[in-house]
């Protein structure tokens, strides 16, 4: 009897083994995601190789989040200092790298185009996700060698316009 109980032991141990090896050897399922969050703007800027469009804490916004996507687009997340369900996105990617202009992930929206600062930038005002909130906006444009968007939630037009034209268009112009 102690034979047969040491030999069923040893045949569950072994079955366990193996089982846990099957279990280590299984391949990963699905496609990884592309998106790679780091600490902050400096090190999402070595990651990727290039320097983002970015705003300086001085303006009343701070970064929140950062990514860098598919290893050639940088998307930092701003909050507004005091109002924390004022936030937006904005991003940059070489446009060498990337087959289309659009880079602000927003789709089923219309675009309009603008001419800011001599520049051509596609504007949109993007739904709420409830009748609750306020629309949003988004915007796009290249200039030189690199694209950029941003895209905003919980923000007035005057204010989204004003951020736009007399913000980040301006230093696309002066640092890229």
């Amino acid at each position: 009897m102690k034979k047969e109980i040491l030999a069923l032991t040893m045949a569950l141990a072994a079955s366990a083994l193996s089982f846990n090896a099957a279990q280590a050897a299984a391949p990963a399922v699905g496609i990884p995601n592309p998106m790679v969050a780091y600490d902050d703007v400096a090190a999402a800027k070595a990651a990727a190789g290039f320097t983002p469009l970015y705003l300086p804490s001085l303006s009343g916004y701070h970064v929140s989040q950062v990514w860098v996507i598919g290893g050639d687009l940088i998307d930092i997340e701003y909050t507004a200092d005091g109002q924390i369900a004022t936030k937006f996105r904005l991003r940059t990617a070489r446009c060498t790298e990337l087959l289309n202009d659009d880079i602000s992930g927003i789709y089923g929206v219309k675009w309009e185009k603008k001419s800011l600062d001599d520049l051509e930038v596609s504007i949109a005002q993007v739904p709420a996700k409830s009748k609750v909130y306020p629309d949003g906006y988004a915007a796009h444009w290249r200039h030189g060698n690199m694209l950029f968007s941003v895209s905003a939630d919980y923000i007035g037009q005057p204010e989204f316009m004003h951020l736009l034209k007399n913000g980040l268009v301006e230093m696309s112009k002066i640092y890229f």
